[in-house]
């Protein structure tokens, strides 16, 4: 009970920063809340006299006041239920989100229910039927359309399904002729409308949690427990259900919690695209009108849901995985299980003087016993060196064996191999590509020249006149800026959380996950585009640490969860009892069995730079005046009627091209990256030296599917 009241406290804890953090972030947007009550009080001819007592009740505070004195106002005032009055809808904030919030959640909880219902079944038949032609197609279908984009799915959907072919309504919550109420035509009549916003969010998001869930349960599947699960004659049902399902759902039910923020955030775009008047629509359009009630208002009540599925998340961990509880809650063991740790400490710790070598399948030469993804003796990504090694020459190269082990690991898996030649050629073009293409201009050519018409412009060109082909090569160089700032800092930043975190514990894990649950809360596009009206970023290495700031605290919280695991580890425990440093334990314990998940999320934190930086210049929120980004094509292309009309429906899907195309290759690298960090698969990669290709290659964490 005293943990669940903690959690409570942590909660509310977090909805108070989060108000506090919004309401400071929101005031610091140019302009400011009382002279946008100023100019719209004097557009409508109102009594200068007035404005005073007219933004009082907009804004639910006195403007005038002292910041502390408008903090404390406001508050007051939110918990009484009063968020004020809308200067865009002339109407009170709690009514127009009252209205919105029911679309929203519809479309949200069912495309979450289809996407991890749908993704994890799948997943799961995929780890059953490994190496079959049904796993081979559903993976390589999977990480395609786990490579597009949610709101280019959007685009793409609403062209065929609703310009195109008639099926669905492209625009509004429900027919402006049908009744409200519980009738059936009512009901079919809002799934219809709320059925391309859900397959948007759906379709591009199964794929991810399909390969989260194959990789889970491949490596759950390979476990000694199971193997004596089978020996002792249990029913496949039972193994399937109680060992493989409920052992591989931590991961995917810690994503799914989290995905809430994400797809809250998300709404933004899609309902923007679909003119879907849910809270996403109101919040855009707030931000676009810089109506400040109905930000602040839009912000707590997407904080609530995302703190409260946090909350839940927290305090059902134990009952999806009891390994996984607070990090206050270590087992109680027995004086002979501290034993038996301690002797297989120092037995493993001695074993690892020995060096085994390439020929014994072991992992590679200078691979260490004793360190694992989830088994107790399973072998190190790193070597551990022992105390009576000769040199730090020896050192080094055994550290240079190791990666040139792993990185011919990477090359012999085929998906790393067009990964790495797609992200290859990108880097080319984004380089000495700019050198051989003119830079792109306004009266570049004829306009609206369609694709491959001539050999001077392959790819046409819009309704600026310029060259489409240019346009794509020179947007390239700003997004590898924005990919490597972000997604570095992004990794950095949330592996050091997570690991601190996880196994230090106590007051210290509850202050950086408060922290991090506070960045989870706030919704991650609005919150960039906060900080974009604040900050104005311009050049693109910038443009990618700002849009690494919503990214760190899910991964932190992801990597927690499996340092929470590790922690209980024979090994660990084991390195603890005998006075090893925490540091050390850290450093050649820990780290090395999350190096498979941290690069993997490396690369998918890659993939969330291209997906927000694109979105956002598709928004017209970060700044386009001589911008080249593929988002600002996007936009473009949209504004010039690109859905509407077959004729010019190539100026967005050149830049759709690009975009899935580089996802790609990141999600492909992904998983080779986690090949090469496996010391399982890497081992028995060494036994296929003549280039068969590896059947058992499995991804051993959850991909960052939404």
């Amino acid at each position: 009970m005293s943990q669940i009241g903690k959690r409570v406290a942590q909660s509310l804890f977090t909805i108070w920063a989060v108000i506090t953090l919004t309401f400071v972030m929101i005031r610091q947007i140019p302009g400011g809340p009382l002279d946008y009550v100023r100019a719209q009080m004097a557009m409508s001819g109102a009594d200068p006299s007035e404005v005073q007592a007219i933004a009082e009740v907009y804004l639910s505070y006195e403007p005038d006041g002292p910041l502390t004195t408008q903090y404390v106002n406001y508050l007051s005032q939110v918990l009484q239920g009063n968020l004020g009055r809308s200067f865009w809808f002339g109407e009170p904030v709690s009514d127009i989100i009252g209205e919105a919030l029911p679309w929203t959640l519809l479309v949200m909880t069912s495309s979450m229910i289809l996407t991890f219902t749908i993704g994890i079944l799948l997943g799961a038949i995929m780890a059953y039927k490994q190496g079959s032609r049904f796993d081979s197609a559903t993976t390589v279908i999977s990480i395609f359309f786990n490579s597009v984009p949610y709101y280019v799915a959007a685009l793409v959907m609403l062209y065929i399904l609703g310009y195109q072919y008639s099926l669905f309504p492209t625009s509004g919550v429900m027919s402006p002729s049908m009744e409200v109420g519980l009738t059936v035509a009512f009901i079919l009549d809002i799934l219809h409308h709320a059925a391309l916003p859900v397959m948007s969010f759906a379709i591009t998001a199964i794929g991810g949690v399909a390969i989260g869930m194959r990789g889970n349960s491949i490596s759950i599947l390979g476990a000694d427990y199971l193997r004596v699960a089978r020996l002792r004659g249990l029913p496949t049902r039972r193994i399937a259900t109680r060992y493989v399902l409920r052992n591989s759902l931590l991961p995917m039910y810690t994503h799914f919690l989290i995905a809430i923020g994400f797809m809250f955030g998300g709404s933004v775009i899609l309902e923007r695209i679909f003119v879907y008047q849910g809270i996403g629509f109101y919040l855009f359009e707030a931000i676009n009108a810089t109506d400040y009630s109905l930000m602040m208002g839009a912000f707590l009540v997407i904080t609530i849901a995302v703190t409260t599925s946090i909350f839940v998340a927290d305090i059902t961990y134990g009952f999806i995985d009891p390994r996984a509880g607070s990090s206050n809650e270590r087992s109680k063991r027995s004086t002979l299980d501290i034993l038996r740790a301690l002797r297989k400490s120092l037995r493993l710790r001695f074993s690892s003087h020995s060096i085994s070598t390439p020929e014994d399948g072991r992992g590679g030469k200078g691979t260490a016993q004793g360190y694992g993804t989830g088994n107790d003796e399973s072998e190190s990504v790193f070597q551990t060196v022992a105390a009576t090694d000769p040199g730090e020459s020896a050192t080094v190269k055994r550290f240079f064996e190791e990666g040139k082990q792993m990185a011919k690991t990477l090359w012999a898996d085929r998906r790393a191999r067009i990964g790495l030649l797609i992200i290859g050629t990108y880097v080319f073009l984004g380089t000495v590509g700019i050198s051989l293409v003119e830079s792109p201009r306004i009266g570049q050519g004829p306009r609206l020249l369609p694709p491959f018409q001539s050999l001077a412009y392959p790819f046409g060109t819009n309704a600026q006149s310029q060259d489409l082909f240019a346009l794509t090569i020179y947007s390239i160089s700003p997004m590898l800026q924005m990919i490597v700032a972000g997604a570095v800092v992004a990794t950095v930043l949330a592996t050091i959380v997570g690991t601190v975190s996880g196994y230090v514990g106590g007051i210290i894990d509850r202050f950086l996950m408060t922290i991090s649950d506070t960045m989870i809360a706030i919704p991650g596009l609005p919150l960039l585009i906060v900080v974009a009206a604040i900050l104005k970023p311009q050049e693109p290495w910038f443009i990618g640490v700002v849009l690494s700031i919503p990214m760190w605290a899910g991964l932190a919280r992801k990597i927690r969860s499996e340092v929470l695991k590790l922690r209980r580890v024979a090994y660990v425990e084991s390195s603890e009892i005998i006075g090893v440093s925490s540091q050390s334990i850290i450093l050649r314990d820990i780290l090395p069995n999350l190096m498979s998940f941290i690069s993997v999320n490396f690369a998918y934190n890659a993939r969330s730079i291209i997906f927000s930086s694109v979105g956002l210049y598709f928004l017209g929120v970060l700044p386009t005046a001589q911008v080249r980004n593929w988002g600002v094509m996007l936009n473009i292309g949209f504004q010039n009627g690109a859905l509407y009309n077959t004729e010019r429906v190539y100026l967005v899907l050149i830049p759709m091209m690009a975009i899935v195309l580089l996802t790609l290759a990141m999600v492909l690298l992904a998983q080779g990256m986690d090949r090469m960090f496996n010391p399982r698969i890497r081992a028995k990669g060494e036994s296929d030296e003549e280039g068969v290709e590896e059947k058992d290659d499995s991804s051993t964490v959850v991909t960052e599917s939404v």
